[in-house]
C-alpha cells in the first residue's frame, strides 16, 4: 500500500510546514511601518497554532524586547528554550504558582492578591499594570486605579515597568470612536499612574489590527500575534499593500493513504450526509478534526493535490477525511494533500477555508494539534 515512500527514515503523514523567510518578513515590514515603536512577538496558543517551540528561536533572533505568551506554562517552555529576549506573561496566573521558585518574567498585573504574592515571593519582579480602558474584560477599571496603585505604592519589591491594555474594536474600519475613546483612557490612566509616581517605560495596547490603524505616539511597543503569521486581522484585508504586504508563514499538509472507486447512489461518512450522484474515485487522508481539520468543512471545503482543489465529500472524523479525487490524473498513494494552503488566494488558505466554516482564521489555527509534526524550512 504504501510503495510510494522509499525513504529509510520516519514518515510523518501530516505536518504544519513554516516558512522562516515569511516570518523574518513580517516582522521586518510590521517594524518598519512603526520605526520608533518596538513590535514584539505574540507567542500564546502554541504561537497561534505554528509551534511555540519551533517558532521561539526565529523571534529571539530578532532583538525584540519581549516575547510575549499568555501563561507561566509558556513562558517557562520558553525559559527552557533559553531564550535571550525578555518574557512577558500577559494572561492571568494563580498566586499560589509564583510561590515556588523565583522567575525573571515580567507580569501583567490586575489583581491585588497577586501583586501582594509577588512583593513576596519574586522580589524585584517586573510588572506592567493592566487597565480597562472599556473592552470590560480582564484590567483594573479607571476608577479604581488609584486606590489599586495607592496599595501597589506598599508593595516596595515590584517593579512596575509597563502600562497596558487592549483594544475591542480597533479592526472596524468604518467607526473608530470606541477605539479613539480607548486611546484616550488609556492617556488617563497614564496621567493618573504618573501623578502617584509612577512612570511606566512600556505603554502598550495595539495588537495586530492596532497595527495598522494607530500611530499614536504615547505608545511605544506592539504586541502583534496574527500578522507575524502572514495573516491580516482586518476585513476585506482593509490594509495598504503599498504600505506593507503579508505573507502566511503557515501550510498545513498531509498525505493520500487510500484510493478507492465510489459508484452512484453510495453514501460516505457518518450520517451519510454525502451520497454520490455518479461514480467517481476517492482519497483517503490520515487528518480529521483532532489534528484540526476543522469539522464545518464537511462537505464545503477544499484540499489541494498538484495545484488542483478537490472537496471533502461526508463528514470529517477525528482522525480522517475523505475527499473526491475523481478528477486528479493517476493519483498515487502516498502524495502530498495540502489542507490548508499558503497561498492567500486559493480556496483553501487559512483564511478562505475560515469564510467557508463561517469562523475566523485564529479559531482554525489554534486548534491544529501540537501532536502534529512542525517543520521550518
Amino acid at each position: 500500500m504504501f510503495s510510494f515512500f522509499t525513504k529509510k527514515s520516519y514518515t510523518y503523514l501530516n505536518r504544519v510546514v513554516i516558512s522562516k523567510d515569511a516570518i523574518i518578513t513580517n516582522h521586518r515590514s510590521l517594524q518598519n511601518i512603526h520605526p520608533n515603536t518596538m513590535v514584539c512577538p505574540v507567542l500564546k496558543s502554541n504561537a497561534y497554532g505554528h509551534g511555540l517551540v519551533e517558532l521561539a528561536p526565529i523571534f529571539d533572533s530578532m532583538s525584540c524586547p519581549f516575547l510575549i505568551v499568555d501563561s507561566l506554562y509558556e513562558a517557562y517552555k520558553l525559559y527552557k528554550l533559553k531564550v535571550k529576549s525578555k518574557i512577558l506573561i500577559m494572561g492571568y496566573t494563580p498566586p499560589v504558582n509564583f510561590m515556588v521558585k523565583k522567575i525573571p518574567f515580567h507580569i501583567a498585573l490586575f489583581d491585588l492578591e497577586l501583586a501582594k504574592t509577588l512583593n513576596s515571593y519574586q522580589p524585584g519582579c517586573n510588572v506592567h499594570m493592566f487597565i480597562d480602558t472599556g473592552m470590560n474584560r480582564e484590567g483594573i477599571q479607571i476608577a479604581h486605579l488609584p486606590s489599586f496603585l495607592a496599595e501597589i505604592k506598599k508593595l516596595k519589591n515590584l517593579q512596575v515597568v509597563g502600562l497596558c491594555s487592549h483594544f475591542a474594536d480597533a479592526d472596524n474600519h468604518s467607526d473608530k470612536k470606541f477605539t479613539a475613546q480607548q486611546i484616550n483612557q488609556f492617556k488617563k490612566g497614564l496621567r493618573i499612574m504618573e501623578e502617584n509616581g509612577f512612570s511606566p517605560q512600556w505603554k502598550h495596547i495595539s495588537a495586530s489590527s492596532g497595527a495598522f490603524k494607530i500611530y499614536d505616539k504615547s505608545f511605544n511597543l506592539i504586541r502583534v500575534g496574527l500578522s507575524h503569521y502572514g495573516i491580516s486581522p482586518l476585513e476585506n484585508d482593509d490594509i495598504d499593500e503599498k504600505l506593507i504586504s503579508l505573507t502566511p508563514a503557515l501550510e498545513f499538509q498531509s498525505t493520500l493513504v487510500q484510493i478507492k472507486k465510489i459508484t452512484k447512489g453510495e453514501s460516505v461518512g457518518y450520517g451519510c450526509t454525502f451520497t454520490a450522484n455518479k461514480n467517481g474515485v476517492l482519497g483517503l487522508i490520515p487528518a480529521g478534526y483532532y489534528e484540526g481539520v476543522d469539522r464545518r468543512l464537511s462537505n464545503k471545503g477544499f484540499v489541494k493535490i498538484r495545484g488542483q482543489f478537490f472537496p471533502f465529500v461526508g463528514r470529517i472524523s477525528m482522525n480522517m477525511s475523505v475527499i473526491d479525487i475523481t478528477n486528479l490524473t493517476h493519483p498515487k498513494i502516498g502524495e502530498k494533500v495540502i489542507i490548508y494552503s499558503s497561498t492567500p488566494k486559493d480556496k483553501n488558505s487559512i483564511v478562505n477555508a475560515a469564510k467557508i466554516a463561517k469562523t475566523i482564521p485564529y479559531d482554525l489555527m489554534v486548534h491544529l494539534a501540537e501532536s502534529v509534526k512542525r517543520i521550518v524550512k
